[in-house]
């Protein structure tokens, strides 16, 4: 190499190592310039929430309302859950399982599990965490309760059920074919069965198409059954009564306080399984480390409060739409960011008028007697009377309701299938505002029925029901009972002995539930929320004998209900996979409920979801299938 090319090559090393420098400089400084641009992720804030009512506990195994399962749905976790970003209805996303294998036959589910998930209380979650808390659930068993959905399917749950609503939680009955059904989970023959650390098989009685959606809803939870056990354990046929005010899931939130009509505190989850891995689609998950969960049954103190910003989402009643709606009609939901139905864009935003499966309807209890609450005495029950129930339903003004009460969030339905779910029948029958027709149902209770004197031994008394706060609740009794007082007032009208006093009243709402389930109040107003997607989950709780309401409405008492055969036909429409015979059962079903008028369907509603201008990620809570998941929420 001559000297001339030594220098040469030395320019050129020279020149090279300034341009890498230069790069350098660009490629720092550009990602400088970045990290200035990009504000940093939000930690450690507070997310205050006000709604109305409280849970009813907190346990997920007996729980079965929506309060307490959209607190669940932050605290506990179930094998798999629904699309975290989407308005989905099938639960498609594995959670604490990673993968599932179904037999052909359809009769058995296989799970792998996730590994490295622990519980609040560092308990490591594995295949006997689910064989557990399976067995849990079938030991419990509280009839009210939401275990239904899950004995009815499973292999052997039957006879458990059975037993429950047969001869009583706890009973001999229930303790023995629990003890045989468990018994049979430790040999390998049973119907929740350990493969191996992280596999575990669930067999079923039948094929069950909702299967996975039934077990994706709160009741299919995981509890640590090292809490559990630290605190009282299982009794067959028995809450356990430190888990219903005490949580230990695997959620995002841990539940560190409690007081009923006060508030419910959330703290993060520090050690969460899913931190970092679901920053990956919401780059601020984890921002909220409070949820303060208020109960504020003041429509308009709440209303105020989030205007003040003294709260940052509000259970905002649609009789109050008209203040933040502009009537807009609702966007592509993925295209809706919350200001474009707003009246005020920049203080709140609004999500409005998207189809849900949630039903409102008003609920008669149809035993021969009941220890009615105002009352305070046990009374022959006048809605036994299927003519009385036939006046009230053509007393009820649906159209005023729908339009003026819950300002047009909603559509009349006939219940208890909603619009747009596979099984509505199209043609079904319902009841309109007619009070010609209601004038002469009630003339064939009075003069057929003897309900004159059935209304004498209520003091000459009806009382309509809601739980306090719920606005829209007591506006429908309201209207319930001019209904009603317009029937009276009708010349054709066969007037009661005495003057028939008419009362609304409304109970605080743990006070309304037990009092509902008790059969202590005839008339009352409730809605429902699907547990999964599913006509079952419709026609079982409603129309079935042992189902949640059919049993507080003491259906099966009911005179001229053939429970044995609607019981029946719900039986056949959840096991037949002939989509056809399904459409037909159901048809029926819809039909019998219509003609024996056990409940008056007020109307199937659409969202109104309010919150600050500042809160995102919240519109979720939209998802027919789930309430707002914090963990994915933050605040500018």
């Amino acid at each position: 190499m001559t000297q001339g090319n030594i220098e040469k090559e030395e320019h050129t090393i020279q020149r090279n190592q300034i341009i890498a420098v230069v790069v350098i400089v660009v490629i720092v400084g550009a990602a400088g310039a970045y990290l200035l641009m990009t504000p940093p992720r939000p930690t450690g804030q507070t997310l205050v929430w006000e709604t109305i009512g409280n849970p009813d506990y907190m346990d997920p195994h007996n729980n079965y309302e929506s309060f307490g399962s959209w607190v669940h749905y932050n605290v506990y976790e179930t094998l798999y859950t629904y699309e975290f970003d989407s308005l989905s209805t099938d639960p498609t996303v594995p959670l604490l399982a990673e993968d599932l294998t179904i037999s052909d036959d359809g009769l058995n589910y296989t799970f792998t599990l996730r590994q490295g998930v622990t519980f609040h209380d560092g308990t490591p979650f594995n295949a006997s965490c689910v064989q557990y808390n399976f067995e849990r659930m079938l030991a419990t068993f509280d009839p009210s309760g939401p275990v239904w959905m899950v004995a009815e399917p499973i292999l052997g749950g039957a006879a458990i059920e059975n037993a429950v609503y047969g001869s009583g939680p706890g009973s001999d009955d229930h303790v023995g074919n629990f003890t045989e059904w468990a018994d049979a989970n430790e040999d390998g023959t049973g119907a929740v069965l350990v493969l191996d650390t992280y596999t575990v098989r669930i067999r079923l009685a039948y094929p069950y198409v909702p299967f996975l959606a039934s077990i994706t809803y709160a009741v299919g939870s995981m509890i640590s059954p090292t809490f559990v056990e630290a605190h009282g354990g299982i009794e067959i046929g028995a809450h356990n009564d430190y888990l219903d005010d005490n949580t230990c899931g695997t959620g995002p939130y841990m539940v560190t306080e409690w007081t009923p009509d006060v508030n419910i505190v959330l703290a993060r989850n520090e050690n969460y399984w899913r931190a970092a891995s679901a920053r990956t689609d919401f780059p601020n998950a984890g921002a909220i480390d409070e949820v303060i969960i208020k109960t504020n049954e003041d429509v308009n103190s709440r209303i105020l409060n989030i205007q003040a910003e003294e709260a940052d989402v509000v259970y905002w009643p649609t009789t109050h739409a008209t203040q933040v709606y502009n009537n807009a009609s609702p966007p592509a939901f993925s295209a809706n960011d919350g200001t474009q139905q707003s009246l005020t864009p920049n203080t709140l935003k609004v999500w409005a008028q998207y189809p849900t499966f949630n039903i409102a309807s008003i609920h008669f209890t149809m035993s021969e007697t009941m220890n009615e609450t105002i009352l305070g005495k046990v009374v022959e029950n006048p809605y036994k009377v299927i003519n009385l129930r036939k006046c009230l339903s053509h007393a009820f003004d649906y159209e005023t309701l729908i339009d003026t009460v819950a300002n047009g969030f909603g559509n009349q339905f006939a219940g208890p299938i909603p619009t747009g779910m596979f099984g509505y029948p199209e043609d079904a029958s319902t009841y309109s505002y007619d009070i010609e027709e209601a004038v002469s149902y009630w003339n064939d209770a009075m003069n057929n029925n003897d309900l004159d004197t059935i209304l004498a031994n209520n003091s000459y008394t009806l009382v309509f029901y809601y739980n306090s706060g719920n606005t829209v609740r007591e506006n429908a009794q309201l209207l319930l009972a001019d209904g009603l007082r317009a029937v009276l007032a009708h010349d054709d009208a066969v007037q009661p002995t005495e003057e028939l006093e008419i009362q609304v009243q409304g109970l605080e709402w743990s006070n309304y539930l037990h009092a509902a389930i008790a059969g202590e109040v005839g008339c009352w107003m409730i809605g429902w929320a699907p547990d999964y997607a599913d006509p079952d989950n419709y026609v079982a709780p409603y129309a079935k004998s042992t189902g949640t309401f059919g049993y507080w409405a003491r259906l099966a008492q009911s005179p001229g209900w053939d429970a044995e055969e609607v019981d029946g036909w719900i039986d056949d429409a959840a096991q037949s996979l002939d989509e056809d015979e399904r459409e037909t059962l159901y048809a029926q079903i819809t039909e019998a409920v219509y003609e024996h008028a056990a409940y008056i369907w007020v109307y199937q509603g659409t969202t109104l979801f309010v919150t600050g201008a500042n809160v995102y990620d919240g519109q979720y809570a939209c998802n027919p299938m789930h309430g707002a998941y914090f963990f994915h929420m933050y605040k500018t």
